[in-house]
């Protein structure tokens, strides 16, 4: 249930206890839950399902008009050299290159 929230709507301001909430769950519960079946928190996975989606649509942009910044807070990173980071860590390159691609 929270996967599906989180996938469904990645932008949108979740927090671990509203996906606990929506799902029916303690907050210790849902978290534990995640960490045992996905191994990481709800926090680094709604962080992955941003980063995926901000992926897809720098490769979807044309580099000449894309614009990393925009595409990073439209999806919810708010502090571009943190994004930037997380970025390389998942993917192995900057979101720039991505755009270049």
């Amino acid at each position: 249930m929270a996967v599906d929230l989180i996938e469904a709507g990645p932008e949108r301001p979740h927090t671990a206890g509203s996906l606990a909430a929506a799902a029916g769950v303690g907050t210790r519960a849902l978290q534990g839950g995640f960490r045992r079946q996905l191994g990481m928190t709800p926090t680094e996975y709604l962080r992955d399902a941003r980063l995926r989606r901000v992926r897809e649509e720098l490769l979807a942009l044309d580099p000449q008009v894309g614009a990393v910044a925009r595409v990073a807070r439209r999806w919810g990173f708010r502090h571009l050299g943190r994004f930037s980071g997380w970025y390389r860590d998942r993917f192995g390159e900057s979101p720039a290159q991505t755009l270049r691609r």
